[in-house]
């Protein structure tokens, strides 16, 4: 027990120090060719504005142009002479008006003087150090055609991976709830890239893998920590959610046992949260102690604010995001599958069908965790019910055939 433990200690500490590491040597590379990129960037941003859609003309299509202009920004800002305590403090250019940061990002590419600095310690940021690699040899045009094909290449091979072994249905159910939240959306954008591209990757690792606990423990903690560094609060719980309700469809019912079940899956999520957590509390410390400023304050305060419901109740943080989806062709798509399943029903599917649905549930346990920035992100938040979507489908699919199947492992 004691040396499982210390693993994860240790790949905790590994992947910290590989944080802190990348981060470090990203800002400070070159930054010629960067800048270049971001200049030509910021006037594309601030043409086509902070909230523009995506193809469909809906607020729930919006694509995330505020989020990308501060990722760019702080790109441009780092400064390669103290790339440690650049990399800490993620500092970018601010004017007048908060909320026109295209604006400002424009502004600071141009060096004007009304720009001041302003510190945003509390995440991780590794998205920004990802992308300021991605453009010291790529345009910013070509960073987000390079997000779409990779994040289409992973849905394909995520396909091809799964289908011979949950069948078409369960397949289809999967990429269902990713067209149900507009999921093309995520493919252009910087903010919301990295947390698609690790619910996939993990979904991908967890199938051929799925009779080996101790193999997915160590895949979702690792995860939870990525997730922590790459995200900037989007819709995190989808690198778990999306893991885990593919594990449980390809269990095969007969044997599966509730008890047993639920005491795994609430340990890979305790797993999951702790490195989720405590990535979060690392970046924290270790920005107090190199900045000489009390990041740990900042980042309570801003806990305590996401998580209260002053203006407005916890519910309606979760009817809020539920008003987001395409109900009706979500509503269509569940009685197709309610025929289905009268058509071919088998009540062995009971227990995985629980399992399921106890998943569905965890985006609304985080809306009503998260309230304040479920409520007023909604447009983007709501997009973590492709949880939901996935698992509620295959819970109704479970009622009507196993066709989950074994392959022989030498």
């Amino acid at each position: 027990m004691k040396k499982r433990w210390f693993r994860f200690v240790a790949v905790f500490v590994v992947l910290i120090a590989s944080f802190m590491l990348f981060a470090t040597l990203s800002c400070w590379m070159p930054d010629r060719a960067i800048q270049k990129h971001v200049s030509q960037a910021a006037l594309t941003l601030h043409k086509n504005g902070i909230y523009p859609n995506a193809m469909i003309d809906k607020v729930a299509c919006r694509q995330d142009n505020f989020t990308d202009a501060i990722i760019l920004n702080q790109i441009f800002c780092i400064d390669r002479s103290h790339p440690l305590k650049s990399a800490m403090s993620a500092v970018r250019g601010c004017s007048d008006n908060p909320f026109d940061v295209t604006g400002a990002l424009l502004k600071t590419t141009r060096y004007e003087p009304d720009i001041l600095p302003i510190t945003y310690p509390r995440y991780w940021h590794g998205n920004t150090f990802l992308f300021r690699f991605l453009l010291s040899f790529m345009s910013y045009s070509n960073l987000q055609w390079l997000m779409f094909a990779v994040s289409t290449l992973l849905l394909v091979f995520f396909v091809i991976c799964y289908y011979p072994r949950a069948g078409i249905w369960n397949t289809l159910a999967f990429v269902l709830s990713w067209l149900l939240v507009y999921g093309f959306v995520m493919q252009f954008s910087m903010q919301f890239f990295p947390v698609l591209a690790l619910a996939l990757i993990c979904s991908i690792l967890i199938i051929p893998h799925d009779d080996n606990p101790a193999y997915i423990a160590m895949l979702l903690f690792v995860i939870g920590c990525l997730t922590c560094y790459f995200d900037l609060l989007t819709t995190p719980l989808l690198t778990f959610g999306w893991p885990l309700a593919v594990w449980i469809s390809l269990q095969r019912s007969s044997t599966l046992n509730l008890k047993d079940s639920l005491l795994q899956i609430t340990g890979w999520g305790a797993l999951w949260g702790t490195g989720y957590g405590l990535t979060f509390a690392s970046k924290w410390a270790l920005g107090s102690w190199i900045l000489k400023t009390n990041v740990l304050q900042d980042a309570a305060d801003q806990v305590a604010y996401r998580m209260t419901s002053s203006d407005f109740t916890r519910w309606d943080a979760v009817t809020q995001n539920f008003s987001m989806l395409p109900l009706s062709m979500l509503l269509t798509v569940l009685i197709l599958l309610c025929i289905l399943m009268v058509l071919r029903f088998r009540a062995q599917g009971g227990t995985k069908a629980l399992l399921l649905l106890m998943t569905a549930l965890l985006p609304y346990v985080w809306y009503l965790l998260v309230a304040n920035h479920s409520y007023l992100h909604a447009w983007f938040t709501y997009r973590l019910q492709a949880v939901s979507i996935a698992a509620l489908l295959m819970a109704i699919l479970s009622f009507c055939s196993d066709r989950t199947r074994r392959f022989s492992r030498r």
